[in-house]
């Protein structure tokens, strides 16, 4: 038996939420607990409040709407936030799943599944680096030693202002922020690998479908009682065997249609846990992908950190919708050819009443998990639909130009 447990990144990511206070010990006083979570609730709110702010307040019109875009994202990472601080037991019960942790016989099968997730990790590696390399460079990029202009972070020019205090104390608010919002954004990735797992987890159950058998049951002479040799006697050892082997098939299969149960059970409860996320992620998507095409379309050449960022920015809202759409489609499919798979072991060679168990089960497994968000189903079809209403609003914001 073969098990694949967490990654240690992902562990080392919890050590990183524990050791900034956004989770808790046990050990902890309760009204530790409580001041922390109330602190990081409205700190955390700032952030998004001061791109709004500047959103109004600022002279530059492209500033203006790139505050706007910001905002709208920001919000949708302090959701997440919020997450973090308000659903950890939740987050540990996914994680800690016995479907997130696989348990494999078969060594080959074994191999692949490991494989696959270990391509996965090091896109997760790829996602954290990038993220605290832009976290830092927006930070360090404004420095007074490095630029001339009195600006801030995220390149806002903050001309509504002429007070030095305020400036740097500004300047310190968005630098931490900055740095809890990259903290924050590990999350997602910790939903990824969830969803991943989902989909391996249908995967491993239809390899067990497609080999699921019912193995003669040979007793030996002495181990047998008078009720089976009269049995063996009346039917015969061939037509016996045959009864035993189905019996076995049809235990075998109950086993299978419970983990698919449980499996299903397990998917709708993230689904409904995370389904506010979801729903944010999908209807806010579109706006910031717009409106980043439209800040690079009319960007100047000549700030490229300023550039860069819209790209970091264009490519992080891409990705953080796309894998979300991509890996619940990878679910939906996974879970679709349970049925195919059935069909494919060697359910055709036992009794009649044992057939009938199959092609029911066959019906049911023809079902598949789907994660429906309020009315959006969560696959690659509603992530086209999200990226054609992004180029439909990129051409009427373009017209007001």
């Amino acid at each position: 038996m073969y098990s694949i447990q967490a990654d240690k990144t992902f562990q080392k990511i919890i050590k990183i939420f524990y050791l900034s206070g956004i989770w808790q010990r046990d050990e902890e006083p309760n009204y530790r607990k409580i001041g922390k979570k109330l602190f990081y609730t409205s700190f955390g709110a700032l952030l998004p409040i001061f791109f709004a702010t500047n959103s109004v307040l600022c002279v530059n019109r492209n500033e203006s709407i790139f505050s706007v875009q910001i905002a709208i994202l920001l919000w949708v990472v302090y959701l997440k936030f919020l997450y973090l601080l308000f659903k950890e037991q939740e987050i540990f019960d996914f994680l800690n799943d016995p479907t997130v942790v696989h348990s494999i016989e078969n060594r080959e099968q074994y191999q692949q599944t490991n494989k696959k997730i270990k391509k996965f990790i090091g896109l997760v590696r790829l996602y954290f680096f990038t993220l605290c390399l832009t976290a830092a460079l927006l930070i360090i990029v404004k420095l007074p030693i490095f630029s001339t202009d009195k600006g801030l972070p995220v390149f806002i020019s903050f001309t509504w202002n002429d007070s030095e205090i305020i400036y740097w104390l500004t300047y310190l608010f968005l630098s931490l922020s900055i740095a809890l919002y990259c903290v924050v954004n590990f999350m997602t990735p910790l939903v990824w690998y969830i969803m991943l797992n989902y989909s391996v987890e249908y995967q491993l159950l239809g390899d067990k479908l497609k080999n699921l058998e019912g193995k003669t049951i040979k007793n030996e002479a002495q181990n047998e009682n008078k009720q089976e040799k009269g049995t063996k006697k009346m039917l015969g050892q061939k037509t016996y065997n045959l009864i035993q082997q189905s019996k076995q098939f049809v235990e075998n299969l109950i086993v299978l249609v419970t983990a698919h149960r449980n499996l299903n059970e397990t998917i709708e409860r993230f689904r409904s846990c995370f389904s506010t996320l979801f729903l944010a992620q999908i209807t806010t998507s579109g706006i910031i992908i717009c409106v980043s095409v439209y800040n690079l379309a009319f960007a100047s050449m000549k700030n490229i950190f300023q550039v860069e960022l819209y790209v970091a920015v264009l490519f992080y809202e891409f990705f953080d919708i796309f894998l979300v759409m991509y890996l619940a489609n990878d679910i939906t499919l996974a879970s679709d050819r349970l049925s195919y798979y059935l069909f494919e072991s060697n359910w055709i060679e036992q009794t009649e009443s044992c057939k009938k168990y199959v092609v029911i089960m066959g019906e049911v497994l023809k079902q598949p998990q789907q994660l429906v968000v309020l009315i959006y189903p969560m696959n690659v079809e509603t992530f086209m639909t999200i990226i054609n209403r992004a180029y439909s609003m990129f051409n009427i914001l373009k017209s007001f130009q």
